[in-house]
C-alpha cells in the first residue's frame, strides 16, 4: 500500500513539475509579437510621406545591403530615390536567430558606409545618419535613417509591443 501511495505521489509531482515548467518557459519568453513588417513600413510612410522614396525589392536587398534572400522571412525597404538625402528605412523579419545576426551585421555595415558617404558631401544628412542605429529585437532587425527618427522609432516600437 505504501508503495502504491508513493508511486501515485511521484506521478502527481512529475505532472505538476511538467505543467509548471511549461508555464515558466512561455512566461519567460522575450520574443516580440508577430507582425507584418510591411504594415509597420506603411504606418511609417504614412507619417513621413513617400514621394521621394523608392521601394526596394529582393535583389536590391542583396545589391544595396548584402542581405541574402534566404535570411529574410519578410522585408520592407525604401531609400531616397534621388540619392541626395540619407533617408532610408529597412525592416526585416529574419528567417531565424542566425539569419537575424547576419542581417544586423549587414545593416551595421550599411550604416557605416552611409556615414562615410555623407560626411563631407552633405553635412546636414551626415548628422541625420549619425543619429541612426541598427536595432534588433529577436528576429526583427531595423535600420531607420530619417529626420523624423524618433517618431518612426516610436511607430516601430508600437508594432514590436503588439499595439
Amino acid at each position: 500500500m505504501k508503495r502504491l501511495v508513493s508511486l501515485a505521489l511521484a506521478a502527481a509531482m512529475a505532472l505538476t513539475l511538467t505543467a509548471c515548467g511549461g508555464g515558466e518557459q512561455s512566461a519567460g519568453s522575450s520574443q516580440a509579437p508577430e507582425f507584418q513588417v510591411q504594415d509597420a513600413m506603411d504606418a511609417m510612410l504614412e507619417k513621413i510621406g513617400s514621394d521621394d522614396l523608392m521601394e526596394l525589392g529582393e535583389s536590391d536587398m542583396l545589391d544595396f545591403f548584402g542581405i541574402q534572400a534566404e535570411d529574410m522571412e519578410q522585408f520592407a525597404a525604401v531609400t531616397s530615390a534621388a540619392g541626395i538625402t540619407a533617408k532610408e528605412i529597412i525592416l526585416v523579419k529574419a528567417a531565424g536567430e542566425d539569419a537575424a545576426q547576419s542581417v544586423q551585421e549587414q545593416l551595421d555595415k550599411r550604416l557605416t558606409n552611409r556615414m562615410a558617404e555623407f560626411k563631407d558631401y552633405l553635412p546636414d544628412q551626415y548628422d541625420i545618419v549619425s543619429q541612426s542605429q541598427v536595432r534588433r529585437d529577436g528576429v526583427y532587425v531595423a535600420l531607420i535613417i530619417s529626420d523624423q527618427q524618433e517618431e518612426l522609432g516610436e511607430i516601430y516600437q508600437g508594432f514590436l509591443d503588439g499595439k
